[in-house]
């Protein structure tokens, strides 16, 4: 068995960053639309191209304008639930294990919904699957003056941190609105005890990732550019931050041109905790196993090293500690089973 025909083969594989609207499939789609009232085009390719990048995106900007329909398609509490349900859903017939989910709820209350009211829906929709998931709530950096929705994104994260969400993210534009501009965040989840990961060291390079550390970040989103400057790829070591690295999204939003580009195989030696993930599994058209299999044939990993980035996945997790040993029991029974 050759080590790609392996990873399909696998039920215990994590996604830490997957951005629930970002991985809205063409019948998902097509089921909120038909809660929503929206109409949608007839034809699933050309659905696609609304839900997907094409090969030649240009940048992370044009990445997140994918986000417009899903986000559109999930502004009632029915809708937020069934795309959480069919995300979760998805996630176990493609052998994942656990998932933290993530997604701003301010960005789902067009038509009145509370941000509570969003978060709940999302929380009712992964009950019903009964797969193991947790939730992130992002506060977003998009330019509008969104302060006050912010700070409500993060005290949500605190009052549901017993009750399925896991952390607080902070995400959005890098480039155009960089970390110092949202300090309050980082510090609104300190003072809450709220566990956090950012977006940095994607659109902008290393001095993104120093900010988002140096202010309490406990995971990095992205974080490949940190290899520009030794003394953050030295911090990350020393701080013992993973990084949620996510290859195809990298090519797709043009940080990278290709995956054997990504300092995975360089931080691994590092000493540097690396994860990868999906980010959008619409918008870049891909799953974890699609991943894991063009990261190992990027860097000629064996089954040691996948072994090793999948372990990565659980530590790296903001799941307890039961759930992790649970995890990280089905791992070693997999990979006992395994014949090379």
């Amino acid at each position: 068995m050759d080590i790609c025909t392996f990873i399909d083969s696998l039920n215990c594989l994590t996604d830490l960053h997957l951005h629930l609207d970002g991985s809205v499939s063409v019948a998902s789609a097509r089921r909120l639309a038909e809660i929503e009232n929206v109409s949608l085009p007839d034809d699933d390719d050309e659905l696609k191209d609304l839900l997907m990048v094409s090969e030649d995106c240009a940048d992370l900007n044009e990445y997140l304008e994918r986000f417009s329909l899903p986000v559109s398609l999930m502004q009632s509490e029915e809708s937020l639930k069934t795309a959480a349900e069919d995300l979760c859903n998805t996630l176990s017939d493609k052998g994942l294990m656990y998932a933290e989910i993530r997604f701003a709820p301010q960005k789902h209350c067009e038509k009145g919904l509370t941000q509570k009211e969003v978060v709940k829906a999302v929380l009712e929709g992964i009950k019903a699957s009964g797969f193991d998931a947790g939730l992130i709530l992002c506060c977003m950096r998009d330019g509008a003056d969104n302060r006050a929705e912010n700070l409500e994104t993060v005290r949500l994260s605190s009052e549901f941190k017993n009750n399925g969400v896991c952390a607080c993210d902070l995400a959005g534009a890098e480039a155009l609105f960089p970390n110092e501009n949202y300090i309050y965040v980082f510090e609104e989840a300190k003072r809450l005890g709220v566990r956090l990961t950012v977006h940095s060291g994607e659109a902008l390079g290393a001095d993104s990732v120093r900010i988002a550390l140096e202010n309490g970040a406990d995971r990095i989103g992205h974080g490949v550019r940190s290899e520009e400057e030794e003394a953050v790829v030295g911090l990350l070591r020393e701080m013992d931050i993973p990084l949620e690295i996510c290859p195809t999204s990298n090519i797709n939003t043009c940080v990278v041109k290709s995956i054997s580009e990504l300092p995975v195989k360089k931080f691994i030696e590092q000493g540097i905790r690396v994860t990868v993930n999906t980010d959008n599994m619409s918008v870049s058209s891909t799953d974890i196993k699609n991943e894991l299999k063009k990261t190992v044939k990027a860097f000629g990993f064996g089954v040691p090293e996948l072994k090793t980035l999948l372990v990565n996945s659980v530590t790296a997790s903001f799941a307890d500690d039961t759930l992790k040993e649970k995890c990280l029991k089905k791992i070693e029974d997999e990979f006992k089973r395994s014949v090379f």
